[in-house]
């Protein structure tokens, strides 16, 4: 019993020593191409953000990297039956990325690929129409509140501290549903989805 209780004792500190607790924060752009999504930024229309907690534990050529954050995804969609009238959907989700990194140390900093599984559930939703809230705004255009995908993406670690990434993600299930009407038209948003480009910048300690 004291030798597996050793045992479980050193495996618990080999893994802390290769192990970093972090904070992460980005912008999440909901273009599904990359020129758009650069022409977003260039044009400082991206709103949508995500910041929360991750975990880096490094296993030397490959790293798993779990993370919980409050993701703010969303879309525009314009209505062209009433002139340029813009709808303008933001869902804030509570998100649950796992990060499988597989890269290359240089020394000082270390370049790598991964794929990202993700989980979340929406927890905030809100619309604007050509930038003024819409009041009283309840769940019914959301098709269902649970999100999963997956995202691919490269990322470089500068001095085993700070990470800057870059993915492209998709969003597996149908986010936003149904109609939603205001100033005598009706717009359909069914079988909408938030998938898109997020940049990244995670600290580790």
């Amino acid at each position: 019993m004291k030798k597996l209780i050793v045992i479980v004792a050193s495996l618990l500190v080999a893994v802390s020593a290769h192990a970093q607790l972090g904070v992460v924060a980005g912008i999440t752009s909901s273009k599904s191409d990359i020129k758009s999504a650069v022409a977003d930024v260039q044009g400082k229309n991206i709103t949508q953000y995500h910041v929360g907690l991750t975990y880096k534990l490094d296993l030397g050529l490959i790293a798993i990297q779990p993370s919980i954050i409050y993701n703010m995804k969303g879309t525009e969609f314009d209505i062209t039956s009433i002139g340029s009238t813009k709808l303008d959907m933001k869902t804030g989700f509570l998100e649950i990325p796992v990060q499988l990194q597989a890269g290359v140390d240089l020394g000082v900093a270390r370049v790598y690929g991964f794929a990202e599984p993700f989980v979340g559930y929406a927890i905030s939703n809100a619309a604007a129409v050509n930038g003024t809230a819409v009041k009283d705004l309840n769940w019914e255009n959301i098709k269902s509140r649970l999100e999963y995908g997956v995202g691919l993406g490269v990322g470089v670690e500068l001095i085993q501290h700070v990470q800057v990434s870059v993915k492209y993600f998709w969003n597996m299930g149908d986010l936003y549903n149904g109609d939603v009407s205001f100033g005598g038209a009706t717009k359909t948003i069914a079988e909408s989805k938030a998938s898109g480009i997020a940049a990244s910048v995670a600290l580790l300690f």
